[in-house]
């Protein structure tokens, strides 16, 4: 397996978790929510082949610096079925409730179901974890090398669930399968702080 790192940068006034998910053996690289703060982002990839962005789910947040990251690529962009449409809708990517309308014109590649997805060299496990939207996913790393949890599952909590396609049952059977996965793994989530996925945050 190759060994990965796996950078963090706090972007944006909502302060997202971009991260940059390097294959160490190739210096290839694919990017995770690129929220805001696009020329930061494209300046700490620096001499590294950027090869796509993974999208958690299409909130906002997390898609704002998305097609000046992919058009200085030249990568694309993967996002679930579920949240495909939020990019270029205001009201569905909830920009528009907070008076700060955004869309975005990168056309993405569909993930249609769980399943493996290679990037960058890396085989990585992509779940469905709806519930804080419908199109939320989470992405396991070679090796249980970690775990790319978006607005699933934070270090102190969970995402919301008040949103137009927000669910909290679904949300509660998507933190709890995170939670029995094993082994246990540190979790990279879309806000705060990465930690260990071996606590569930709504109880047994």
């Amino acid at each position: 397996m190759p060994k990965i790192t796996v950078e963090r940068l706090v972007a944006g006034e909502l302060a997202v978790n971009c991260y940059i998910v390097e294959n160490t053996e190739t210096r290839e690289c694919f990017l995770v929510d690129p929220g805001a703060e696009a020329q930061r982002i494209i300046r700490q990839v620096g001499d590294r082949k950027a090869c796509a962005v993974l999208l958690t789910h299409g909130h906002y947040d997390h898609i704002g610096a998305l097609d000046e990251v992919c058009g200085h690529f030249g990568i694309p962009a993967y996002i679930h079925a579920g949240d495909a449409a939020k990019l270029n809708d205001a009201m569905a990517n909830v920009s528009a409730v907070f008076g700060q309308p955004l869309v975005q014109q990168t056309v993405p590649q569909i993930i249609e179901q769980e399943g493996e997805l290679t990037l960058a060299g890396m085989k990585l496990q992509i779940l469905h974890t709806p519930g804080h939207s419908n199109g939320c996913i989470c992405c396991i790393l070679p090796d249980h090398q970690g775990i790319l949890t978006g607005d699933t599952l934070f270090a102190h909590g969970y995402g919301r669930t008040d949103f137009a396609d927000g669910d909290f049952g679904r949300l509660v059977q998507s933190l709890r399968r995170l939670y029995r996965l094993t082994p246990k793994m540190i979790a990279y989530p879309g806000h705060d702080v990465p930690g260990e996925t071996g606590h569930d945050p709504v109880g047994e």
